[in-house]
């Protein structure tokens, strides 16, 4: 009897096909927010939400998401893979009906808590789960495919939500949007049940590895010494957290040219949307046709272009300067991703990319306070303006010195000769490193 073959003559393989069969569609349903292209315009009309109150909520849910995942991992390990996918469901499912019926600060304050603690509890889960399952069938090279697949599924999900969302919430209020978000979640719980634990495999040296603290503090240590990891863990953080406010504004942007919740309201959110998964989609195309450096550097100019120029037309066609964002947001955690892969070893690797994410929410924890108190205070068009006089210098220093650093690090780049001579001196300059340095390969 073959040993894939259990004592009562059943093939445990079958539970691990069906788990690689149901994970695309799981994470469709998990991702049919319909509550999404609506979510502002509720909180500010129907809960009562200030900007100010709203900016005043965002940090708890960042502190949550940033600080929680160590701690999510670990009861992952402890008690499955399938348990903490199931509990992040039903915290996700209790976020969005507490979040209908919020009538204040505090109820929807307690729900941002929820959301993050459900968004915590998957993240990083749900990779380990699909892992798992391929490698109880001995396809663990299929990962990145799998993976593939079930992004595609969960864009598909995203673009879909975010048309239908206006439509139900035109119908039927935006209550209702959020309790059809609910009602996606609970298929999503549904086929779950279907998940079944798949085995671990780690061997004695893997389970006695270090601590995530240890990890951390050699990651630190390696970004301390290496400048082009430090300035582009740096340099990413500052680049999302630039293009966040882009989430908080758009809706309101909508509401000011006049157009009301309904279908018209989730059409002219989707093109952003749909140019976020088409970029992620097209990054490697980007890289090998520009360069990962070049393409990342030029993304400043991208977003204080954005918001200038939102700032200035005072009208609808500039919602097309948002495709902008969606392009640079679906092209900049893949670049930035594969950048720091090639430079760090393999064993800090998943804690370097976790300490990217937890570097722009600490920059989202001062600065969402004190934004939606300018939101509150000020017309949009001063705010957009605003954020590119704040973000834009930030993000061409940090810029600089990453360029500079990867300058030292690689050697001259080749720029079109429509750059300035003196940006080019001052961005490009050869650099000579008092002792040699590494050269990862790279794309240019």
């Amino acid at each position: 009897m073959s040993s894939a073959v259990s004592l009562n003559g059943v093939d445990p393989r079958r539970h691990w096909r069906r788990n690689l069969r149901l994970y695309p569609l799981f994470y469709f349903f998990h991702d049919l927010h319909f509550w999404m292209p609506v979510w502002i315009i509720f909180a500010t009309d129907e809960v009562g939400l200030t900007f100010a109150q709203l900016g005043a909520i965002g940090p708890a849910f960042y502190v949550i998401t940033s600080f929680g995942q160590p701690l999510a991992g670990a009861l992952a390990d402890r008690f499955g893979r399938v348990r903490t996918i199931r509990a992040s469901l039903i915290i996700f499912m209790v976020f969005t009906a507490w979040f209908a019926f919020s009538d204040g600060f505090w109820m929807a304050a307690v729900a941002w808590a929820l959301w993050g603690l459900a968004m915590v509890a998957i993240t990083g889960t749900d990779s380990a789960f699909l892992h798992d399952s391929l490698q109880a069938l001995g396809r663990e090279r299929q990962f990145e495919r799998e993976a593939g697949r079930a992004f595609a599924m969960r864009s598909a999900a995203l673009v879909l939500a975010t048309f239908a969302g206006g439509v139900i919430a035109g119908e039927i209020g935006s209550r209702g949007a959020l309790l059809a978000g609910t009602a996606a979640t609970g298929v999503a719980l549904m086929i779950s049940l279907f998940f079944r634990e798949p085995p671990r495999q780690e061997g004695e040296a893997e389970s006695q590895g270090p601590s995530y603290m240890e990890l951390l503090r050699e990651t630190l240590r390696l970004a301390a010494r290496t400048p082009t990891i430090r300035y582009s863990l740096i340099f990413s953080a500052l680049l999302i957290a630039a293009m966040v406010p882009e989430f908080y504004l758009l809706q309101p942007f909508l509401q000011e040219q006049g157009i009301e919740v309904g279908w018209l309201f989730s059409a002219l959110q989707a093109p952003a949307r749909i140019a976020t998964v088409v970029a992620a989609a097209l990054a490697f195309w980007l890289a090998i046709r520009f360069g990962i450096v070049r393409t990342l550097a030029s993304m400043p100019f991208w977003v204080v272009l954005v918001y200038v120029g939102v700032g200035l037309v005072d009208h609808l066609g500039a919602i097309a300067l948002f495709v902008i964002l969606g392009l640079a947001r679906g092209a900049q955690m893949p670049l930035m991703e594969g950048y720091l892969n090639r430079r760090i070893p393999s064993h800090l690797r998943a804690t370097a990319l976790s300490l990217n994410h937890m570097g722009w929410a600490l920059i989202m924890l001062p600065f969402l306070p004190v934004f939606g108190q300018v939101v509150n205070d000020h017309p949009l068009p001063t705010v957009f303006l605003g954020l590119a006089a704040f973000y834009g210098p930030l993000l061409l220093i940090i810029m600089i010195l990453w360029v500079r650093a990867d300058r030292q690090e690689r050697g001259q780049l080749q720029l079109p000769q429509a750059i300035p001579a003196l940006l080019r001196e001052v961005l490009w300059k050869p650099q000579r490193p008092s002792e040699p340095v590494a050269r990862p390969i790279e794309i240019d």
